[in-house]
């Protein structure tokens, strides 16, 4: 007689693949700003969270309330991302509920690996949820999770929610009003929404006028979102200079999307650039002027080498810029020996420090300084630059494949600024980059023959 075999559920296993798989979402979640980790070594992260997904699914009842239980215990958001993708794939429909009342106590640290899940799941996956956790009688969380989740996605992931963006833009929560601007930049059909959009330039909330404007940048309205960003950015600085632990976090991570977008949203030699430098944070000055890739702007970023707080942030910075490699070409100073004894304990774990740990080098200031004023190239040239030329399309997918992340998000943002076609995004699955990278390849390649 024939009888249905299960394999045994080993609890420490699971549990091991909990932690593990939860672990691994944050080191992607993190490569998105590192210097180091190219796309080869993603495709290996992203293979070790898969593989510890798995073994959750398998384990069936008892991997999902392991997984529960942890996001209850640690309340991080890559346990988020498990507990929403371990729901996805279940066939009871009371998990998608417990797990979203989890989320909703504690938004604003889960609400990312929740959207992180939704982003990256099947089409099949996120039509099964997205109308119940967008209608108008759940938390105002699960709607900010669909919203931004669906402009990860498409505007098909739009036109599934269950209701149209001008009810979402019209909400009472502030943060359900943000995420819906965020849905507008990739909707179909734009024109029904660029109206609320320009009034939402004027809304009381810092977080809305900030996203309206990026939203409109990205349908074209560029001279309204241009001033509106500039002074969101300017008052979300002040925010994050006041700010402490995870709410100092959070401002930085706002601070730094705006800031990227602002960025790209400034022509270059426009002349609020300059004074932007000198009225932001160093670091988010230094992430400006790398992502808006004047060469006009080298002696701010050559001055803030001596800044022990980013002089290694800055280097790196310098040499993406003008893609003179420091300790290739001798314009990195001696890595002192380590002297724990010298270390103070309470600033082991800095942003410096962290820096000096990503491995950038300390550029040697008098050095580079030089190097610039002798390379008559490296002088504005009214083009956005990166790795000290303009990037092409065939340039661009180069990068894209061999790239570390960093630059890799740069690029991404250059090709999807050329095109509407492929978007790319660095934070989504390797599979679906590589899907995407071979499509542009293929896009490109008759111009590049050409």
């Amino acid at each position: 007689m024939v009888t249905d075999f299960h394999f045994p559920v080993i609890k420490p296993l699971i549990i091991r693949h909990a932690e593990d798989a939860a672990f691994y979402w944050a080191q992607l979640d993190w490569t998105v700003a590192s210097a180091d980790v190219r796309f080869e070594r993603v495709q290996h992260f992203n293979w070790l969270l898969t593989t510890h997904l798995n073994g959750l699914k398998v384990a069936g009842p008892t991997g999902r309330n392991i997984s529960l239980t942890s996001l209850e215990r640690w309340q991080k958001p890559g346990e988020a991302f498990c507990s929403v993708w371990l729901a996805l794939q279940s066939s009871y429909t009371n998990i998608d509920d417990d797990v979203l009342k989890l989320i909703c106590r504690h938004p604003d640290q889960l609400v990312r690996g929740a959207v992180s899940a939704l982003a990256a799941c099947s089409s099949d996956h996120f039509t099964k949820i997205a109308k119940h956790w967008s209608a108008n009688n759940v938390a105002p969380a699960a709607q900010v999770i669909m919203l931004r989740a669906a402009a990860l996605r498409n505007s098909i992931a739009v036109a599934q929610l269950d209701n149209p963006l001008p009810i979402y833009l019209q909400s009472k929560t502030s943060h359900v009003r943000a995420a819906a601007c965020r849905a507008c930049a990739v909707a179909g059909q734009p024109g029904n929404v660029i109206p609320l959009l320009r009034e939402a330039l004027s809304d009381p909330d810092l977080q809305v006028r900030a996203e309206a404007s990026i939203a409109l940048e990205k349908l074209g309205d560029m001279e309204a979102a241009r001033p509106v960003l500039l002074q969101s950015v300017l008052a979300q600085a002040t925010v994050y200079g006041g700010a402490t632990g995870a709410i100092r976090a959070q401002a930085s991570r706002r601070l730094q999307r705006w800031v990227r977008e602002l960025a790209w949203l400034t022509p270059i030699g426009a002349p609020e650039a300059r004074d932007l430098l000198a009225l932001l944070p160093p670091r988010m000055a230094l992430t400006f002027a790398l992502w808006h890739g004047d060469l006009a702007h080298l002696p701010f970023v050559i001055d803030q080498l001596a800044d022990e707080g980013v002089g290694r942030y800055a280097g790196w910075v310098w040499q993406t810029l003008t893609g003179i490699d420091l300790n290739a070409n001798g314009l990195a100073l001696p890595e002192p020996d380590p002297d724990p004894a010298s270390l103070d304990p309470d600033q082991l774990i800095t942003e410096t420090r962290l820096d000096a740990d990503s491995g950038h080098p300390q550029a040697d200031q008098a050095a580079v300084r030089a190097a610039t004023a002798a390379s008559p190239h490296l002088v504005g040239r009214g083009k956005r630059v990166l790795l000290g030329r303009e990037i092409d399309a065939k340039t661009a997918l180069d990068l894209l494949e061999n790239a570390p992340q960093a630059i890799r998000a740069m690029v991404a943002q250059m090709l999807n600024q050329a095109q509407s076609t492929v978007r790319i995004n660095v934070r989504a699955s390797t599979t679906e980059q590589r899907i995407a990278m071979n499509t542009l390849h293929d896009m490109f390649a008759p111009r590049a023959a050409a």
